[in-house]
Parts: structure tokens; C-alpha cells; sequence
């Protein structure tokens, strides 16, 4: 789904330093190196060991946290039970090997999950096979090299010295609603996206040219309160009144619209076109999993306003992994620790059983790793509550209830493929697309609404000469995949093979004869999702549906304890999971180092 905001390509500029030609080749001796030395790491805890916070889980929210903790001078330890960094937003290498000048059919893989098996890391030939570099999740970004408000990665990217090489475009990416009519070309620019609203109705075109106004003015106030200086303790009142007062002032008109759902928003906007609704439906959905009735007013309006502020969509060189990666350099060039293949069994309480002092891990659950300030679980809300916090910690039925029963989305069906590229030609398509398969029916209908992301068109490099990779996925009910996975392989393997036929089938809108131009496939299921990207029954996040708010990062009834991750504030997404990192490490740092880091941004 989305991540930031958008993907597209007409035009294309490259933020930073040129796109290197052998990154995907230095992505896996990357990859070998650092799980060599953590492999190491994971086997040799200690009691003596002692951190100043430790962080479980290696997703955006964990190394953002991390990364700043480690910036404001404390050690910090990273335990990832995934054997890479990145959580929903890693990535992963497959190789296929070559039959003269032809691709080996017979190495197409017809069952494997996207992540069968680790990565090749041989030294395979590569005269005799070709590499393909995939992302696992995220694939819409934006804001992730121009410092702004609302995405927090790009200053603190700068200011921890890791800025990304990013490829800018426009249009965000090609939605087809309507069969038989070009897509609808989702520009960033709001002025350009009415004139393709105008091909779909004109009305509605009329209607949201009127709103653009308004949407900007929504978006600076919006903007007045950046994400960097966000705390949750009583300091951020010292925050708001040194630097942000007056900037503030433009948010009391929309105080009363922001933090309900965005249906209230189009409302206030005079926004009522049955089909601008239904396209603000689908962004909604993209942005949350959530249509307009529960997305939050505020985050529709950021995402609307942000891109039109940008004009141009971005996408990491190296595919999403790129932004783990940054963290995981920014992390251990200050002294960091990272550890992969590290099973986190639970947190350590003190004899109170009030307080967190370290983790146990689960080869040797005797000894303690110790926390002296404090742990943060970068795990979704329930694995944190009901698989890290021990039975007997002082957590009050109610919270434990409060927590455990928010609703999460669906899973995913997912295909890899990596396909032939001749004649191929994105200039106009672009590489991301988003099909409907039917208006009628609801937007996270399993299969009915599938989203293309053909990364190799702003990065080629994560393919070889003349292929392109292409990820695919569509949203399916996690219950019955797991059990069928393991009592019986065969029907498993055949039910995913019916279910990804969808995703054929949208691919098609785009590449008709795609299917002939595969020379590796992977299919994977909401059990696969589940697995290699560890994520609670496969969901896409936690639903929690405007105006219910997102919790903040603090465990009630156990100290220094804290979340973060996409079922924290500010909710799902890249630029909401680096916020949730960014608001807990803030809250964990002095006033005084707080504002020497707002500076440094300033700065940048």
C-alpha cells in the first residue's frame, strides 16, 4: 500500500548523487556481511551486557527510534528476529539461472513463497544467472529528501548524516476505476490531477478546483507543528510556545474537521461528487486500509497537501530497503548494536513486576540483557501484549483488553515476478498502477482492488539488463491460510496459485502479455506475509477507525516500557511509523538536546 505518498513516471530527476550501477550487487555483500557479524552477536548475550534502551524489532519505527537514541549519545541494542533489517519495508534477492542466451524455464519458481528460503548468498556465477532485487512492502514514497512537516525520514535522514538517493516523477501513479477508459493519471499537482478528474467528471472537477484553495491552506497549517518536534511528555507545551506558537495559529479553523473521519473533510470542503468520493475512497484506502468514513481527516489532508507541495513523487535507489539501510548505518557508526536471528522470548520485569529492566531471549531465557533506561517494542500491539509482556506484569485487565482487541485489516496476496523487458516502454504508463476490478464492490473485497509497483522503472539497477522486477498484491483473509500451509502443501500451493490469478489479470491491464514474459515467479500468501515479514496474522495494520486515535508510545502500568511501529501514533505508513520512532526517541530526550536537534534540521 502506500508509504509515503506516490510513484509515477513522465518526468524523472534524481535527488542526491547518481544512481550507482552495481547497488544490487552491493546490497548482498552488504547483506552477507552484516549477517555474519550478527550472527555471531545473536549467540553470544551476556548478563553483563548493558544498554541504555533496547529495541525489539527492526522495522522503520524501531530504527528511526534507535537511530535518534543512538544520535543523543545513548547505546543502544537492536534485536530483529527477521535474519534482515527493515521489518514490512526490507527486501530480498532471488536469482535465475541462464540456459545459453535463453532464461532456464524449468528454475521458475511454480510454488516457493516470496521468501522460501533465504537469500542467495553463493557465489553464483553471474555469467550464469541473473539477479532480481525485490521489496517486500512499502512502494509509494514521498517527502523522503526535501525536509518537511509531515515525513520526518528526510530531516532526520540529513541531520544523522544518511540522506537517500531518491528518482523523482510525476504522476504519482495510474489508477484504473472505470473499464475500457485510460487510467486516471494521480498527479501530485492538485491542478493537473482536476484536469484528469475532468476526463471522469466534470462536476466533480469543478468541485475540488474550488477546494484547492482551501486543501493548501489545510496543508501550511498542518505543517506549522512538524513531526520532528512532536513529544508526548507535559514538554512539548515548552516546544509549541518557543518555536511553533505562531506558526500554529492557522490549525484553530480546522481544529474541528482534523481529527474526524475524511468524509466530515469533504464535507467541509463542498466536496460531494459520487465520483471524486469514490476516488477520495480509494486514496483513503491506499493511505490506511480504511475508506473515507475512517480515515482520518488530517492524514488525507497531509498526503493531499504534501504532494501537491512536492510536485513529484520519490523512489529510494535500491528500492525501499534503501531507508532500513540508512538507519541501520546511521545506528552502528554511533556505536549501535544490531542484531538479526535474535528471538526476543519476553521483556524483563523488576520483583514489582512494574517496570521493564531488559529482554530474555529465547535460546537462553535465564539470562537478561539489560535495559538501564528503558525498552521499546517495535512489534504490532498484540505481539507486544500478548507474546512479550510476561503473564504477571502489573498491566490492568482493562488496558490488556483495550489493547488486544483492536481490529486489524486483512493480508495480502503478493507476486514477484521477474519478466523480459523488450519493448516494454514506462515513459507514459509509469510503474505504479492501481486496478479496481469492480466499483460495486467494496474496496478491500478480497482481489478487488490490486496495486502494481514496477520498482526497476526508477531503479533498473534491481534488475538485470533488459528484465524488470514487478511486485503485485491484492488484499486476502488471513484465516485458513496457515492451517492449510501445513496439513496439506499441494492444495495450499494450488489455492495460491488461484488466488494470485487476479493479479495476472490486473498486470494485464498494464502488460498484456505479461505472462509470457516471466522468468521467475513467486507467489506468496497472507500465511507467507505472516512469516517473512512478521507481521501479526499478515495485516497490513491496525484499524482504528477516526476519531478513536492512535495509542502513544508509553505501556501503561509498566515503566519504561514503550511502543512503536504502526499501531502506535501516528498510525500505518512510512512517514507514520518513522513518526512514531521519531515522537518516542523525543520523549526520551532532554529539552535541552531536543531543541539542539530541531536546530540542526533548521539547519538542513
Amino acid at each position: 500500500m502506500r508509504a509515503s505518498s506516490t510513484l509515477c513516471c513522465s518526468t524523472s530527476s534524481v535527488g542526491r548523487k547518481e544512481p550507482r550501477a552495481s547497488s544490487s550487487r552491493r546490497l548482498s555483500a552488504a547483506r552477507c556481511e552484516r549477517h555474519h557479524k550478527t550472527r555471531i552477536c545473536a549467540s553470544s548475550s551476556s548478563s553483563s551486557s548493558a544498554y541504555d534502551y533496547i529495541v525489539v524489532g527492526s522495522g522503520i519505527g524501531g530504527l528511526t527510534a534507535a537511530a535518534m537514541l543512538s544520535y543523543h549519545g545513548n547505546s543502544v541494542l537492536v534485536l530483529e528476529s527477521h535474519y534482515e533489517t527493515g521489518g514490512a519495508a526490507h527486501g530480498f534477492t532471488r536469482r535465475v539461472k541462464k540456459k545459453r542466451d535463453e532464461i532456464d524455464t524449468s528454475q521458475k519458481s511454480k510454488k516457493g513463497d516470496e521468501n522460501e528460503s533465504k537469500d542467495d548468498d553463493e557465489d553464483d556465477d553471474t555469467n550464469e544467472s541473473l539477479e532480481f532485487v525485490f521489496d517486500t512492502g512499502p512502494s509509494f514514497f514521498a517527502g523522503l529528501t526535501t525536509p518537511n512537516a509531515l515525513n520526518p525520514l528526510a530531516s532526520v535522514l540529513e541531520v544523522l548524516g544518511e540522506p537517500l538517493e531518491t528518482v523523482k516523477y510525476d504522476p504519482l501513479g495510474t489508477f484504473h476505476i472505470e473499464k475500457g477508459v485510460p487510467g486516471l493519471r494521480r498527479h501530485a499537482d492538485l491542478d493537473l490531477l482536476c484536469e484528469e478528474i475532468e476526463r471522469f467528471s466534470e462536476g466533480g472537477a469543478k468541485e475540488v478546483r474550488l477546494a484547492v484553495p482551501k486543501i493548501r491552506d489545510m496543508f501550511e497549517a498542518l505543517s506549522g507543528l512538524p513531526t520532528i518536534a512532536l513529544r508526548t511528555d507535559w514538554r512539548i507545551l515548552l516546544v509549541i510556545g518557543k518555536r511553533y506558537l505562531e506558526k500554529m495559529s492557522k490549525l484553530g479553523k480546522y481544529g474541528g474537521v482534523l481529527g474526524q473521519p475524511t468524509n466530515a473533510l469533504l464535507d467541509f470542503l463542498d466536496v460531494r461528487d459520487p465520483w471524486v468520493k469514490y476516488l477520495c475512497d480509494l486514496e483513503c484506502f491506499l493511505l490506511s486500509g480504511m475508506d473515507a468514513s475512517g480515515t482520518v481527516s488530517a492524514e488525507f489532508a497531509s498526503v493531499f497537501g504534501a504532494s501537491d507541495y512536492f510536485k513529484k513523487s520519490e523512489f529510494p535507489v535500491g528500492g525501499g530497503k534503501a531507508i532500513s539501510d540508512a538507519l541501520v548505518r546511521a545506528i552502528e557508526k554511533r556505536g549501535g548494536e544490531i542484531r538479526v536471528n535474535a528471538h526476543v522470548k519476553e521483556v524483563a520485569l523488576n520483583d514489582k513486576k512494574d517496570e521493564a529492566i531488559g529482554v530474555r531471549m529465547r535460546m537462553d531465557p535465564e539470562v537478561v540483557i539489560k535495559a538501564k533506561k528503558g525498552v521499546l517494542s517495535n512489534a504490532s500491539v498484540w505481539d507486544t501484549y500478548e507474546k512479550l509482556l510476561p503473564k504477571d506484569a502489573k498491566i490492568s485487565a482493562q488496558e490488556y483488553q483495550k489493547n488486544t482487541t483492536i481490529d486489524c485489516s486483512d493480508s495480502f496476496m503478493h507476486i514477484h515476478l521477474g519478466i523480459k523487458a523488450d519493448g516494454l516502454d514506462f515513459s507514459h504508463l509509469g510503474g505504479h498502477h492501481v486496478v479496481v476490478n469492480d466499483k460495486s464492490k467494496p474496496l478491500d473485497a478480497p482481489g478487488n482492488v490490486c496495486m502494481i509497483s514496477i520498482a526497476t522503472v526508477w531503479s533498473p539497477e534491481m534488475a538485470p539488463d533488459g528484465h524488470h522486477c514487478v511486485h503485485c498484491y491484492t488484499m486476502e483473509p488471513y484465516d485458513g491460510w496457515t492451517e492449510l500451509k501445513a496439513t496439506d502443501r499441494k492444495a495450499y500451493e494450488e489455492k495460491k496459485k488461484e488466488k494470485c490469478d487476479v493479479l495476472f489479470k490486473a498486470l494485464e491491464t498494464v502488460i498484456p502479455d505479461v505472462r509470457s514474459r516471466v522468468v521467475l515467479e513467486l507467489l506468496a500468501s497472507p500465511a507467507s506475509h505472516e512469516k517473512w515479514l512478521r507481521r501479526y496474522r499478515g495485516t497490513y495494520g491496525a484499524v482504528i477507525p477516526a476519531p478513536k486515535m492512535f495509542p502513544g508510545p508509553a505501556v501503561k502500568g509498566v515503566k519504561n516500557l514503550y511502543r512503536v511501529g504502526d499501531s502506535v501514533a501516528p498510525g500505518v505508513g512510512v512517514p507514520a511509523a518513522a513518526g512514531s520512532g521519531v515522537i518516542c526517541a523525543n520523549t526520551l530526550t532532554s529539552l535541552e538536546d531536543h531543541f539542539k536537534f530541531l536546530d540542526k534540521c533548521d539547519e538542513k
